[in-house]
């Protein structure tokens, strides 16, 4: 049987979710698509009107994240996405049979 983790603070304390670098993002969607509980929405369309570019990818729904997963960061082609250090998160999880 697979051990799941049980949260020994409310989620909302908790601040493990994604960060997106602007600069590397080019907007894909591949975060959103993958990201089951839609961590990753659309941001501004660029305000430049002589250029048209795909609005970059934002964290909308920090705390919909899942405390401990990084399953995230490989998928994104550009590597735009960092997830804290997990050592400094480890001490709110408990794993429970």
């Amino acid at each position: 049987m697979a051990k799941r983790k049980r949260l020994l603070v409310p989620r909302e304390q908790i601040d493990w979710y994604p960060s997106i670098d602007a600069e590397s993002c080019n907007g894909c969607g591949e975060c959103a698509d993958f990201c089951r509980p839609g961590v990753f929405g659309l941001g501004q369309p660029d305000a430049e009107p002589t250029v048209v570019r795909r609005p970059k990818m934002q964290v909308t729904n920090p705390y919909n994240c899942i405390v401990l997963c990084s399953r995230c960061e490989p998928v994104c082609p550009s590597g735009a996405i960092a997830m804290p250090p997990v050592a400094e998160f480890e001490h709110y999880v408990e794993w429970v049979a």
